[in-house]
């Protein structure tokens, strides 16, 4: 991306990508569902703006540290990433007029000339750098640590210039600077709150288009708008998030007008959300999927036969019906489309993509020889879950009951959220367990975010062990580069390579679901808005 300025709107026009009125959809009573990527911008000012944030509290609104969907949903509107993302999941600038490798061990951050932070200073080079050394600093924690790995050095050059010194090229790390991994805050400001950063007493000091307002806990946080934003100040004046756990409260709470909208309300009120009068349920394409995989290197569960024979058991489009109630698709492979949907080399991800087998439908026969070759007839398997995510339990049951069709005795254990977390960073956590099953999302685009974690030895979720060298020579070779075109090859190649192993057995792609009242308009509805602000053109739409 060159240096000059590049601006296109925020969010672009409806744009629809696909309409079908496919049989789990219409067997859901949801019939036609039309995907599409974004609102249309509003036009009026809203004074206040309710909006429902259906999986609770957040923990902290510290981007760093925002790793659920609660959190990301308010801190993206707060702070500002280098680069951000667009709904369609490509990339143009951010609080960084660009940020570009200069040469094979060399990326350049060009910050925007005239960019502020709510209290008026401009943002400097340091306050960049000190964001960035602050995602590496382990006594943080941040949850995109990861990204850093080949950064040697942080330094800045010049007032508006920070320089990353790497260990070499490494394609996915730009991409991951238009999420929580490029997030810019005050260092002074930081510095000063010290662990109270990103809490309700400690606050916040960043760039967004809405300032940190009120928090009360266990009831809602308030945000307010930034009238100085650099893109033009927000149509709402003041956007109220409520913390609602219940999924029949939710639901209730946007028909009845309590709440004027939400992110993936729950999906079992669709069809009630679709049919109702008060506004509008969207679907958009998505970066999220719900999957399970082995929790261990021992026993039936570590061994990919068992694994691609319960994907041959399950019946994905039943899946779709009964669990996300037609708002939602099957998924070849664990690495969503859209993650590469917005890639220069598209084209290459796509036919490899199309290239891998087709989802049928439950092949029991070949399933339950693959389960009497691995010699893993009547084993006894533990399935873990969160405790009260009716989304995975019915999931599980599905796996549950393909098991038993198979020869494979698979018990459901659920865990407190506390306990669920521990599962990935403990492994004692995992102790007494065969596979997990979780709910998943990419929060920055790119093909190469997911796999290395789950086909490479050391990877964070590699817990099966799987140690393949042609699959490492290919992920590696993909990772280590800066052209789009040999990362989109070696990536295609790997996962041609690992596709068998179902590292992860997908069970399918869950549609970015939004609920806006009639009158309000502007917000993403991909899954875009887990990184961007998307509530910077929620506004009225004049009707």
């Amino acid at each position: 991306m060159s240096g000059r300025r590049f601006a296109p709107a925020l969010f672009p026009l409806v744009v629809v990508l696909a309409a079908t009125g496919c049989g789990p959809g219409e067997e859901a009573g949801l019939g036609e569902v039309e995907l599409v990527e974004a609102t249309e911008p509003g036009t009026e000012p809203v004074d206040r703006v309710v909006w429902g944030l259906p999986q609770g509290e957040p923990r902290t609104l510290d981007p760093v540290r925002a790793g659920s969907p609660s959190e990301s949903a308010v801190a993206v509107n707060l702070c500002e990433s280098l680069l951000r993302l667009h709904p369609d999941y490509s990339i143009g600038p951010g609080v960084a007029a660009y940020a570009e490798w200069e040469d094979e061990d060399t990326f350049a951050i060009g910050i925007e000339e005239g960019v502020t932070f709510w209290d008026g200073t401009p943002v400097t080079a340091e306050d960049v750098a000190y964001g960035l050394e602050r995602q590496m600093d382990p006594q943080v924690q941040a949850v995109t640590a990861f990204a850093f790995a080949g950064v040697e050095e942080v330094r800045t050059d010049g007032p508006l210039r920070v320089v990353l010194e790497m260990e070499g090229p490494d394609i996915q790390f730009r991409n991951l600077l238009a999420g929580a991994a490029g997030a810019v805050v005050q260092k002074e400001y930081a510095e000063e709150a010290g662990e109270a950063f990103g809490r309700a007493d400690g606050g916040l000091m960043c760039t967004g288009p809405f300032a940190f307002g009120e928090w009360r806990h266990g009831e809602g946080l308030t945000i307010t708008a930034n009238d100085a934003y650099r893109d033009g100040a927000p149509l709402v004046d003041e956007l109220e998030f409520r913390f609602v756990n219940d999924s029949s409260t939710v639901t209730a709470a946007l028909i009845s007008g309590e709440m004027d909208g939400a992110y993936q309300p729950p999906v079992e009120g669709s069809r009630t959300l679709r049919s109702s009068d008060a506004g509008t349920l969207y679907a958009g394409p998505s970066t999220m999927s719900a999957s399970f995989g082995p929790t261990t290197d021992e026993g039936p569960a570590a061994d990919p036969r068992v694994r691609r024979a319960l994907d041959l058991a399950i019946d994905k489009d039943l899946y779709v019906e009964q669990v996300l109630r037609g708002m939602g698709r099957p998924m070849k492979t664990f690495t969503p489309p859209l993650a590469w949907e917005g890639d220069p080399a598209a084209d290459i991800y796509r036919q490899g993509y199309d290239a891998l087998p087709e989802i049928g439908g439950p092949d029991l026969e070949q399933a339950r020889a693959l389960v009497e070759e691995a010699g893993a007839g009547g084993a006894e398997l533990v399935l873990a879950i969160a405790s009260g995510d009716q989304e995975s339990l019915l999931g599980a049951q599905i796996v549950q009951a393909a098991g038993a069709d198979i020869g494979l005795d698979i018990s459901i254990e659920r865990f407190q959220p506390t306990e669920f977390a521990a599962f990935f960073y403990d492994p004692a956590a995992r102790e007494g367990t065969d596979l997990v099953a979780t709910t998943g999302y990419l929060e920055a685009p790119g093909a190469l975010y997911y796999a290395p974690m789950f086909a490479l030895e050391g990877g964070d979720f590699n817990w099966s062990g799987h140690d393949d060298p042609e699959v490492a020579g290919a992920l590696r070779g993909a990772m280590a580069t800066t052209d789009p075109e040999e990362a989109a090859e070696g990536f295609v190649e790997a996962q041609r390579l690992y596709h068998d192993a179902r590292l992860q057995v997908t069970l399918g792609e869950t549609y970015s679901r939004l609920f806006l009242r009639d009158g309000l308009t502007g917000p993403p509805v991909s899954s875009a808005w887990l990184a961007a602000p998307w509530a910077a053109r929620l506004g009225g739409t004049g009707e």
